[in-house]
């Protein structure tokens, strides 16, 4: 609908152009004169509108390569998730005014996976883990791979009581999840939250740190938080 009223302006705004220049031009005004340059103006808002529809197109085509680059440089090609250069970005953002909390994921074991079985199936198990932290949170969080096997969830608006929650959920989903003839897959996490562990996003980054390292301290496949 929007095309068919630029076609209607620009072939209008033609008619006007033509009529205007018979108005000035010094020509017997006959009614084949008119007529052409009524064609004409017609003629001229056509080809306009052929020309900005073809612009038009070739920018929205340019625009979509732009954001698909864009995501792909943003995107961890192998589990789907956010990489690390997303997570660097996105906490330049985050305002240590408002509510947010941070949860850092280890896979427990993962070496095994990958020396035992072969990579192809530590990479499967990077993917499932990524596709069940990713069914487990809010549509507003943000899921990153931080790095090897290693994840991290940034949740705004979410205290630190919530944010164990949603840990907790995702520690249990994942243990649960069927791997066939290979060893069960669970996880360590770490939660902090602001501005309970930290006065500055990195230092609530280090607070989650922290916590994930005594999750895996205390026996793996368990939440801990500050």
């Amino acid at each position: 609908m929007s095309k068919l009223w630029l076609l209607i302006a620009m072939v209008v705004t033609g008619i006007i152009y033509a009529a205007v220049l018979l108005y000035f031009m010094p020509m017997p005004l006959s009614s084949n004169t008119f007529l052409h340059c009524i064609l004409l103006g017609a003629l001229f808002g056509v080809t306009n509108f052929i020309v900005a529809v073809l612009y038009y197109r070739r920018h929205e085509k340019l625009t979509s390569i732009n954001q698909q680059l864009k995501s792909s440089l943003m995107t961890d090609s192998l589990t789907g998730l956010l990489n690390r250069r997303a997570f660097d970005q996105a906490i330049e953002d985050v305002d240590d005014r408002g509510l947010y909390s941070i949860i850092f994921i280890d896979i427990d074991n993962f070496r095994d996976f990958n020396n035992h079985f072969g990579h192809d199936i530590g990479d499967n198990v990077l993917k499932k883990v990524g596709e069940t932290i990713k069914a487990c949170v809010r549509a507003s969080d943000r899921v990153y791979r931080y790095g090897g096997e290693e994840i991290t969830i940034i949740l705004m608006d979410c205290d630190k009581k919530n944010a164990l929650k949603m840990a907790e959920k995702i520690r249990s989903e994942i243990s649960q999840l069927d791997h066939q003839a290979y060893p069960q897959i669970t996880v360590s996490l770490g939660v902090s939250s602001y501005p309970d562990d930290g006065r500055y996003i990195h230092d609530v980054i280090i607070a989650s740190d922290r916590a994930l390292l005594k999750a895996k301290q205390s026996g793996k496949n368990c939440t801990i938080s500050c």
